[in-house]
């Protein structure tokens, strides 16, 4: 298989890894939405070796780019899918323009989902974090007592009511 091939299928499978991203990014919201963390955390670790092969194919793919701009006799450096399709030949170009355009849409799509996706997040933890101000919430008297007076002890409400 020629280098310009492998480069493809590379990228092919690459549009394939985001795609499965994308789509487990949408499930996520409604499993936020739900409030559903445990599916939530499967998801998340599948997404997360779903990122871990990316990582794999973009070192390859990297790897084969800067071998054909050698071989086109151009720099490596901040080579994109467009120069190389300006180097490749107009098959190969083709493929990689509907590659590029794949990957666009994908990417369209997954930033807004991923925003909203951080929005409920935070929105949770404030939620979380509010509820566990009030379940912990204390009251406090005043500190000084006029003197030979104790001063009332405040009620203290405590999460878990146990001496260790």
């Amino acid at each position: 298989m020629a280098n310009w091939d492998k480069l493809v299928a590379i990228l092919d499978q690459m549009v394939e890894l985001y795609q499965a991203i994308l789509d487990i990014s949408r499930r996520k919201r409604e499993l936020l939405i739900a409030v559903k963390p445990q599916e939530l955390e499967a998801l998340t670790k599948q997404e997360e070796a779903l990122i871990l092969q990316v990582g794999k194919l973009e070192a390859a793919r990297a790897k084969l780019a800067a071998q054909l701009a050698a071989a086109g006799g151009v720099s490596a450096d901040g080579l994109t899918l467009a120069a190389l399709q300006q180097l490749a030949g107009p098959d190969i170009a083709d493929r990689i323009g509907k590659i590029a355009a794949d990957f666009e849409r994908i990417l369209a799509e997954l930033a807004p989902v991923n925003k909203l996706n951080a929005e409920l997040i935070q929105r949770a933890l404030g939620f979380i974090n509010y509820n566990i101000n009030i379940l912990t919430r204390s009251t406090t008297g005043p500190t000084y007592a006029p003197q030979g007076k104790n001063s009332a002890e405040a009620q203290v409400r405590k999460l878990v009511d146990r001496k260790i």
